[in-house]
């Protein structure tokens, strides 16, 4: 048994030599020099290659944003129906005290109570003085009118402006203590004791 062991100890490193080739290749390809590569070949494999990009390219675009559910919005169960004539109240203000009535009109199915909260813009009062009336709660079934009066008295200074716009804020009511809405009637006024400053040189 040991020459039998022996024996093929030296044969096993003479068979794996004889397995292993002659010569080692690490590129079995022939080497391609510069000169040899036609250009004509290198622009097609591009081309094909740029083609074949455009055909699998997708374009992502943003998710479409939907619009937002509101919740919805209160309906008054009686709401408001008021119209006034005329639709501007106009001032031309001398020297005379002016005085306009603006008619209120209830158009609603209830009875509601007017109150004027009196002017916004204070530009006007550089001209004149201002007085809205009545003072007191105004009580309008449907269907029927009031009237409102704004008296517009000049002062004696010279006015700044020459024309100011404002607004007569009027609430309004279903009850005498709950106010539901508001409104707003304008107001333009136009003041002659105006003088424009003087002008200087060379302007």
């Amino acid at each position: 048994m040991s020459k039998l062991l022996q024996i093929s100890q030296h044969e096993k490193p003479q068979n794996i030599r004889a397995k292993l080739p002659t010569t080692v290749i690490l590129n079995p390809r022939a080497k391609i020099g510069g000169r040899k590569v036609v250009s004509e070949n290198v622009e097609d494999e591009m081309g094909e290659e740029e083609y074949d990009i455009d055909l699998h390219f997708e374009i992502k675009t943003a998710p479409c944003q939907e619009e937002p559910i509101l919740p919805p919005q209160p309906i008054p169960k009686f709401p408001l129906h008021v119209a006034w004539c005329p639709n501007t109240l106009c001032f031309v203000l001398d020297e005379d005290q002016v005085t306009h009535r603006l008619w209120i009109t209830n158009r609603s199915k209830r009875t509601i109570y007017l109150h004027c909260c009196g002017l916004w813009n204070d530009t006007v009062r550089y001209g004149a003085s201002w007085c809205c009336f009545p003072r007191t709660r105004i009580w309008l079934p449907p269907g029927l009118r009031a009237a409102l009066y704004v008296r517009a008295t000049p002062r004696d200074i010279i006015s700044p402006f020459p024309d100011a716009v404002t607004f007569m804020q009027i609430a309004a009511a279903h009850l005498r203590d709950n106010v539901t809405g508001y409104f707003s009637i304008p107001i333009k006024a136009k003041f002659l004791k105006y003088i424009a400053p003087p002008m200087a040189e060379g302007e």
